[in-house]
């Protein structure tokens, strides 16, 4: 027979692959920057997205460890969490986007290039993690959690829509803030 928590190590094992794999695709991003460094126009806000996508990254590992006290699994619970996991990680891969190539030197073109889709799957990443709460816990989480993932998406949803660059050098640095917020005040401990 098997401890509880045999269950969640062994499924928690893909979740740790794809994330892992995403914080190697924001990692592998800072290291063509590095490379590019003489040849590539920096854009602030791009930086500032892979840098908040890294703490989401480590703070959606952190979470996913409440996971462990829940001992009846079901293929949907489990596929919701591969789904947050996986967008995520296409998230992660589009935070820096675009910089593959030797000529590629406008870091604020791929940006906006991959704007859009990058704040649409932001915005996905958000309702999948309030729908995985309704699907494993059978409710939303607390009012505070809602409201952060509603503003959150909100904001999201307003940057995936406008081009103007004084939008997305706002938003950067609020989402930043307010992603360590929700750290401080929802998370600070490991469940």
């Amino acid at each position: 027979m098997t401890e509880p928590n045999d269950t969640f190590n062994y499924l928690a094992v893909l979740f740790s692959i794809i994330l892992g794999l995403a914080v190697t695709e924001i990692l592998q991003g800072l290291r063509r920057l590095m490379l590019r460094r003489r040849t590539t126009k920096l854009y602030w806000p791009a930086l500032l997205w892979a840098i908040t996508l890294l703490v989401i990254l480590a703070q959606s590992w952190w979470a996913m460890f409440g996971l462990r006290a829940h001992l009846q699994w079901t293929f949907g619970m489990y596929g919701i969490v591969l789904l947050q996991c996986a967008v995520l990680y296409l998230v992660a891969g589009l935070s820096l986007a675009g910089l593959e190539d030797e000529s590629a030197g406008d870091m604020k073109r791929a940006y906006f290039d991959n704007a859009r889709a990058f704040f649409l799957l932001l915005t996905g990443v958000l309702a999948i993690s309030l729908l995985k709460d309704v699907v494993i816990q059978g409710h939303l989480p607390g009012p505070a959690n809602v409201a952060f993932h509603a503003i959150y998406a909100l904001g999201a949803l307003i940057a995936a829509v406008t081009r103007k660059p004084w939008v997305h050098e706002a938003y950067a640095p609020l989402a930043a803030l307010a992603f360590a917020a929700y750290i401080v005040v929802l998370f600070d401990r490991l469940a």
